[in-house]
């Protein structure tokens, strides 16, 4: 299978939360190699740091490694590792999408419908991209069919970018989650991607995000 691109994590999230050093050299690597990179933060909620410093950390890290990012995608995953108070949440994740806003990066979702629900009870904000995620459970016996056909809207995301349909899959000898993504509804595109590697940042467009996410 030809690998088209990868996810780079940039910021870690034990502890305080803190930029991931080998974010850089990462997304340096991965270019080399030809391949596209998309940007991903799991953000820390029991942190003393606000979203937007955990932000700014990410954001600044990689521009003193000479990163331009135009798109991060928001882990909103593991609904035990967030408050309990969905409204605590929401409040932290609009800190982020605030901070983004204003250095003009456009802000995606990973998540699925489960994790949403749980986490944010089906917050929405207008024109925000989708990365859902669809396993049942590791390895080539978890995958589902690399198609968008199970996705059903939720948090007024109507229109997935990306779907996970593996995690922890060997590919030549390399551990990866295995993902696909539609350039336009009639032609679906299968990437590759390693926690391991990573590139420079946003590859599907957007528009930084104009409103914060709301359950009304």
């Amino acid at each position: 299978m030809k690998i088209l691109g990868t996810h780079s994590e940039a910021y870690d999230p034990t502890g305080l939360g803190r930029f991931d050093l080998n974010a850089v050299n990462n997304i340096r690597n991965a270019s080399k190699a030809g391949l596209g990179t998309e940007v991903f933060m799991t953000p820390q909620i029991r942190s003393s740091k606000r979203g937007s410093q955990q932000f700014r950390e990410l954001y600044d890290g990689l521009r003193r490694g000479s990163i331009v990012v135009r798109t991060v995608w928001l882990q909103v995953t593991s609904p035990v590792n967030w408050d309990s108070n969905s409204q605590t949440n929401i409040y932290f994740l609009n800190d982020i999408i605030t901070a983004a806003k204003s250095v003009g990066v456009t802000i995606g979702f990973y998540t699925n419908i489960y994790d949403w629900q749980q986490i944010t009870k089906g917050a929405w904000v207008q024109g925000a991209m989708l990365w859902y995620w669809n396993v049942n459970g590791g390895g080539p016996q978890g995958e589902t069919p690399a198609n968008f056909n199970d996705f059903r809207p939720f948090g007024k995301f109507t229109k997935p970018i990306v779907k996970q349909f593996g995690q922890v899959v060997t590919v030549c000898g390399v551990t990866v989650n295995r993902d696909v993504y539609t350039l336009s509804r009639s032609k679906p595109t299968i990437t590759v991607s390693s926690k391991a590697s990573g590139e420079v940042t946003g590859n599907f467009g957007g528009e930084p995000l104009t409103g914060l996410l709301t359950t009304e």
